[in-house]
């Protein structure tokens, strides 16, 4: 009788096991796949923007970036603005502009505000460089006679420094756009909560496995007195599913926080033109899922 209430155990524990890590896994597919959609969502008028400002019409793409900046309220816009008047030799819109999305950015590293400063220093330069060619030539004054250029004293002439040397201590970072406001944020955060689930089963299922262990420590010991408790032994064999149950989710969940996190990780570190979504798939005896990556 007992070995047939074990057979029956392990079969009820099977069927739980593979439900629950059934539908963890498509909720963890369908987070996958809805979260990175709505993180790779660009709007048409950035491309436009951008067309514009590389064919010198850059009035038109600041404009469709401030009406972009006042829907979003997303500082990178403010940013894009200063590098549309700094590559049409405006140096000092875009010093403006690049020193209020300082102010505007809530999350910024110390590479991301170098990077900014970078661009300052050069715009900087740049104005310098524009108002010492607006300058009028000096006159040049007659030519004194030989006894008197021979009596007066030459002055030394101190070249000045060049205008286009950039800013000591400013190094121009190779990377895009800064990821202001915090891209990627939403899928990091995502991935830390669903791995806080998964470590919360984890526990429950150590727990659970020492309520098992305790409880069959007990029955042997009640068999060895040829005494038999039914509630000892079905809270044991609840216990028993409640433990492998609590692994598999815990698995499952840890696996998926990992995957939402790293997505969140490498949208806050690449172009928007990068985009990666996992689809869910299902077949015959199980489910699975598939990675597309574009770029």
């Amino acid at each position: 009788m007992r070995t047939r209430r074990a057979g029956m155990m392990t079969a009820a524990w099977l069927r739980r096991c593979r439900h629950g890590l059934a539908a963890t896994g498509l909720a963890c597919a369908f987070l996958l796949v809805i979260a990175p959609a709505r993180a790779q969502q660009v709007d048409p008028r950035e491309a436009q923007a951008r067309s514009e400002c590389l064919a010198g019409r850059f009035q038109a793409g600041v404009d469709l970036l401030a009406q972009l900046f006042a829907e979003t309220a997303n500082a990178n816009y403010i940013y894009n603005q200063g590098r549309c008047y700094e590559q049409n030799g405006k140096p000092d819109e875009a010093i403006l502009h690049f020193r209020e999305f300082l102010r505007n950015a809530k999350v910024l590293s110390a590479e991301e505000k170098a990077e900014v400063n970078g661009h300052i220093a050069e715009c900087q330069a740049m104005k310098a460089e524009q108002e010492g060619r607006a300058l009028p030539a000096a006159p040049v004054p007659p030519a004194a006679p030989a006894i008197e250029a021979q009596a007066a004293a030459p002055t030394p002439i101190t070249p000045a420094p060049s205008a286009a040397a950039p800013a000591a201590g400013v190094v121009e970072t190779a990377s895009g756009r800064p990821s202001a406001d915090g891209r990627g944020a939403g899928l990091r955060t995502a991935g830390i909560v669903t791995g806080s689930i998964g470590a919360a089963a984890l526990i429950a299922g150590v727990i659970f496995s020492i309520e098992t262990h305790r409880i069959a420590n007990e029955v042997t010991a009640d068999d060895t007195r040829n005494r038999y408790s039914r509630t000892k032994d079905d809270r044991g064999r609840l216990f028993a599913d409640l433990q492998w149950v609590g692994y598999g989710v815990s698995a499952a969940a840890l696996a998926c926080g990992g995957v939402l996190y790293y997505l969140g990780y490498r949208a806050a570190n690449k172009p928007a033109s990068d985009s990666v979504s996992l689809v869910p798939m299902l077949f015959p005896g199980g489910t699975g899922a598939v990675v597309q990556w574009s770029f």
